[in-house]
């Protein structure tokens, strides 16, 4: 899953705002609602696979599933609609407000630590970061970055300890942020599936685990190939159960030099 954390500094934490004047009155909630639609939208559809979290004001947390979301629309004013009612349900605990939205009164702290149980690893969205080129992303990253406002001093110390990725050395909108992650990492899902070979053949699930996780160590991400699923044959019986771990072309000999040197000598046949 990808997660958007998005920090807004200015936006509403009470439902008394007007629709009518998102940019003023709302405290430039039309930042966070053109965030919101470029983390979902497609061209006909949303991305199921995303969730997008608002920490207003460091106070309160609004979540959106797109497993589950409902209603949400491209326009800003029906998405800052359904943050109106999100900020209406704030009670004690986290409450879903409509279909796939939740809220509830959190911090920065308690968001980022929300995200560690779950296997999401947080990264910081900054100019002064690591080139996106370059960058070895985890499966579940949950990028953090700012709405029209720079992060305060607190937020970046919360985050000094964070991986920090850079877009490029200008300051973006966080809409467009957002898009050229989507984009990056759409590219790299792409060039998986089209240009994958096989690196060696591990005898279970367990190994081949093992194996992926130190290779992705080294920065060669790895996918997992298998005849049948774990949970249904979970030991070896006739090389039924072995797993083929496929890399990059790029990345085949290095990855099979540290299989070796860990592990054992590469299988191919």
């Amino acid at each position: 899953m990808r997660r958007f954390l998005i920090l807004g500094h200015k936006a509403p934490i009470e439902p008394d705002f007007t629709l009518n004047d998102l940019p003023g009155g709302a405290g430039r909630l039309d930042v966070l609602c053109r965030a919101i639609g470029a983390s979902f939208f497609l061209s006909h559809g949303i991305r199921r696979d995303v969730e997008t979290i608002l920490l207003l004001r460091n106070t309160v947390q609004i979540r959106i599933v797109g497993k589950t979301v409902k209603h949400l629309n491209p326009d800003e004013r029906s998405t800052a609609a359904l943050i109106k009612r999100a900020l209406e349900a704030l009670g004690s605990g986290e409450v879903e407000s409509t279909s796939g939205i939740y809220v509830t009164r959190r911090s920065l702290a308690e968001a980022l630590d929300r995200l560690y149980p779950l296997g999401a690893s947080p990264i910081v969205l900054h100019e002064r970061g690591e080139p996106i080129d370059g960058f070895s992303f985890p499966d579940d990253p949950a990028f953090i970055l700012s709405d029209h406002v720079d992060f305060t001093d607190e937020e970046e110390d919360e985050l000094a300890a964070l991986p920090r990725v850079s877009l490029g050395g200008r300051a973006l909108h966080a809409s467009q942020c957002i898009t050229i992650v989507h984009y990056t990492l759409d590219r790299r899902e792409e060039t998986m599936e089209q240009d994958l070979v096989l690196c060696h053949i591990a005898s279970g699930d367990p190994k081949a685990q093992m194996i992926r996780s130190l290779l992705e160590d080294f920065g060669i991400p790895a996918n997992l190939v298998s005849h049948v699923p774990p949970a249904i044959l979970p030991v070896n019986f006739d090389g039924l159960a072995d797993v083929r771990i496929m890399v990059r072309t790029q990345d085949l000999s290095r990855a099979r030099e540290i299989i070796r040197d860990y592990f054992e000598e590469p299988i191919t046949d």
